[in-house]
């Protein structure tokens, strides 16, 4: 599989930052699914055009994790570097090495499911196959 990755740069909010001025760790969740759309759109998927066009509610996280290294402070540009390191039948998986400069300071994981739009008003929202062209780009192929 070609690896398929991008990098979304993010400056730390005020509203980000616990009194001592740290990032609170989950904010890096929120960057993790920022750089995960960011990086749907680097490959010519943008969310707001895909899922009305695969009926699909989204893409929502199935499984998470994150190891923190350094802290992230308020002021600071981070950069979300996200791979995608899998794509199964209905899910995929995107790393994330998040840094300040030179500075390691977290990775995350994701685990996502394509989720359809339910059959009928109430009914289970259920995983789907992905289309075989949403696949492929998510590979690295190419549309």
């Amino acid at each position: 599989m070609t690896v398929v990755s991008h990098t979304e740069h993010i400056r730390v909010r005020w509203s980000e930052a616990d009194p001592a001025g740290i990032a609170f760790y989950p904010r890096f969740f929120e960057w993790f699914d920022i750089a995960t759309e960011a990086l749907f759109e680097s490959v010519g998927l943008p969310w707001p055009e895909i899922f009305p066009q695969y009926r699909v509610v989204g893409v929502p996280i199935v499984e998470s994790g994150a190891r923190f290294v350094a802290p992230v402070r308020y002021g600071d540009e981070v950069t979300v570097r996200s791979t995608v390191t899998e794509v199964r039948d209905k899910t995929f998986r995107v790393e994330h090495e998040v840094s300040v400069g030179d500075t390691h300071c977290a990775t995350g994981f994701e685990v996502r499911a394509w989720v359809g739009v339910a059959e009928a008003p109430g009914a289970r929202l259920r995983a789907r196959a992905f289309p075989p062209d949403v696949a492929r780009r998510l590979r690295g192929a190419g549309g």
